[in-house]
């Protein structure tokens, strides 16, 4: 019997979907705990690996795999991945791409609307008998004809696009390659350098990959670069924003409010300088993570690993990276 190890931990209902998959003739294996070590320990079982985004699967980890025949990531994100080493070893990975990209796209319009409406101070407002309607709308905003900055145009950036559609919105977006002419024209966007996306742009949203180039980008110079009282939302990677930076835009009006579901410690600790704002949204890595979708990564990540080990590659859903 073929096994998997899986890297992430799961428990109560995520664990019973994640069983209810696993095809015949498979087993699965957990770590004991959620540490490197954990790692070493239980990689020389496992014929594949079902990789999570947090847990790290360093070059130490690969050479002890002996028995690995492939990867299959859950997600997207390839940070947490030795892409070098694996390349060298000749172990295949394959991405689930876009297999959550309506999720998170959807959680960063969630985060979007709630910024510009100050949804949770209202919210925590009005259920303390705090009745200002005029007061407290008037520094709310609508999203219909506001400049969107996008970083980013994979595939979560491009179905964000498709949800702003309706709102009438102008886009600016910034990526390593630009988009075909008539994608842009569709959906009026207009491609920027990263100086003139930050001045111009009303809201800033993050859907880049995390890389050397990306680390910190959003730092105290480039939000000094952003419009006061802009909206800054990041479902990315939280390495890719420095958070006492941008708590402190927060304090000093240069943010008026920030929607973020990655953050560069997860879990947040406890002097995690965002914590105490009220002008900032915090979910937990939450974007890319429904009921729908992580049914759906489930399903098709265990029957790629199925496909690979009955030689079925053709089908295989996920893209292979190496």
């Amino acid at each position: 019997m073929r096994s998997i190890l899986l890297t992430n931990k799961y428990n109560g209902v995520p664990l019973s979907i994640v069983e209810s998959e696993v095809p015949d003739g498979f087993r699965l294996l957990f770590l004991p705990e959620q540490t490197g070590d954990s790692l070493l320990t239980m990689i020389p079982e496992a014929d594949y690996v079902l990789a999570g985004g947090r847990l790290k699967i360093t070059r130490e980890v690969l050479d002890r795999a002996e028995n690995l025949k492939m990867i299959q990531r859950s997600g997207v994100g390839l940070d947490a991945l030795d892409l070098d080493a694996l390349k060298a070893k000749g172990i295949p990975l394959y991405v689930n791409q876009g297999i959550n990209s309506e999720s998170v796209a959807e959680h960063a319009l969630l985060l979007i609307l709630a910024s510009l409406r100050r949804l949770p101070l209202i919210d925590k407002n009005t259920k303390n008998g705090i009745w200002k309607k005029q007061e407290q709308g008037v520094q709310t905003a609508e999203l219909r004809g506001k400049t969107v900055g996008i970083i980013g145009m994979g595939n979560i950036a491009r179905t964000l696009v498709g949800l702003l559609k309706p709102f009438h919105t102008n886009i600016l977006y910034h990526d390593i390659a630009r988009a075909q002419a008539g994608f842009e024209e569709e959906n009026n966007m207009q491609f920027a350098g990263i100086t003139e996306l930050l001045q111009r742009s009303d809201i800033v949203t993050i859907h880049c990959a995390l890389t050397a180039e990306t680390a910190n980008l959003i730092n105290k110079d480039t939000l000094g670069m952003m419009k006061e009282g802009a909206v800054l939302i990041n479902t990315a990677r939280g390495g890719i924003t420095d958070p006492y930076a941008v708590a402190e835009a927060l304090k000093n009006g240069r943010l008026s409010f920030a929607g973020l579901d990655v953050h560069a410690s997860e879990p947040i600790p406890d002097d995690y300088p965002l914590k105490g704002l009220d002008n900032v949204i915090l979910t937990p890595h939450i974007g890319g993570v429904t009921a729908d979708s992580f049914r759906a990564m489930m399903h098709d990540a265990f029957r790629n690993i199925e496909c690979f080990e009955q030689g079925r590659l053709e089908e295989i859903k996920s893209y292979r990276y190496l």
